[in-house]
């Protein structure tokens, strides 16, 4: 138990949990522009360009949550899942977006309300998130979780063909996105069961 209790604690000091992903997430849309509106660009600035779990995770919480009815978000966010996981699996340090998708806005009322809905969750799934068997993130299995990702990404648009089926791949990837930043090889294991579910969806909608 006490092991238990200070892996927890190194990764909230760390800031490796969703409750602080999504406060940065709330950051970025206290720091929206005059109209209002938060750029992929500023959340990217937040997250951090090299923060790769991140870039993963709030794509899939966004496009998991209410705000991920919004036309053509979804699509957006895919698009990033599977630029990140690309970039992974050819060995950048970082990650890179091209203008035209840094430049893609979204209303800063509406993604702060989001979040706040997000929050109460993140709370009670961080109960669940500590560093454990940390080798299904790291050396091969962060690779093999940035294929399963760029896979998913692939295939969402179609999965969500099917009303409401777009939050398991979503969910899929918010889990990768977690397990990376909190090095927790059991959110990893989750994360596949999701990806499972997703190409079970996938053949639904055809």
């Amino acid at each position: 138990m006490p092991n238990r209790t200070r892996s927890k604690k190194t990764s909230q000091q760390s800031g490796h949990t969703l409750e602080d992903i999504v406060g940065q997430i709330e950051k970025a849309c206290r720091n929206a522009d005059g109209n209002g509106r938060v750029s992929v660009e500023l959340v990217m600035q937040t997250l951090g360009p090299r923060s790769f779990g991140p870039l993963l995770m709030v794509p899939g919480l966004i496009g998991a949550s209410p705000i991920g009815a919004i036309p053509g978000l979804p699509g957006v966010m895919a698009f990033i899942v599977f630029l990140v996981s690309a970039q992974i699996l050819i060995g950048m340090d970082h990650a890179w977006l091209p203008g035209f998708l840094l430049r893609r806005s979204i209303s800063a009322e509406k993604l702060e309300k989001g979040c706040e809905k997000l929050a109460k969750i993140a709370r009670f799934v961080d109960r669940f998130v500590w560093p454990r068997f940390s080798f299904f993130t790291r050396g091969p299995f962060f690779y093999l979780i940035a294929l399963l990702c760029l896979l998913v990404a692939v295939v969402t648009p179609i999965i969500e063909l099917v009303p409401l089926a777009g939050i398991v791949p979503n969910a899929a990837i918010a889990a990768f996105g977690l397990s990376l930043t909190a090095h927790d090889g059991v959110w990893a294991i989750i994360a596949t069961l999701f990806t499972v579910g997703s190409f079970y969806l996938l053949l639904q909608a055809f």
